[in-house]
């Protein structure tokens, strides 16, 4: 089953020259393009407790249809279900195929947030 894709994703890649390289502006940093998809967005967060120590450990998931390019590393811009937007980097890729494996329903994003 499909989940249901009501938030918006804003993908940003960087743009390569002739050569495969990634094309820099004069400040050194990636010249990217945006690109965005529907999605659907669930917030997860952990919290660790030790007697010295306090971890938390925070990280969504993005729901995403098969045909949208995506690579780990980028970076990503996302609203959540409650509207507020939030902004990661891709850090694993899912698939969720159907029982036989031929077709791929979406795929989910690890989001370092």
């Amino acid at each position: 089953m499909k989940p249901t894709m009501r938030q918006r994703l804003i993908i940003k890649k960087p743009k390569l020259d002739a050569n495969g390289n990634v094309m820099r502006d004069r400040y050194s940093k990636p010249i990217t393009t945006e690109q965005e998809f529907k999605c659907h967005t669930r917030v997860h967060g952990e919290e660790s407790k030790t007697l010295d120590l306090r971890i938390e450990n925070a990280r969504d998931e993005i729901d995403v249809m098969p045909n949208v390019p995506v690579d780990e590393g980028l970076e990503v811009e996302y609203t959540t279900i409650s509207g507020h937007l939030k902004k990661g980097v891709i850090k694993a890729i899912t698939e969720t195929p159907n029982l036989t494996g031929s077709k791929i329903y979406f795929r989910t994003l690890i989001i370092d947030g």
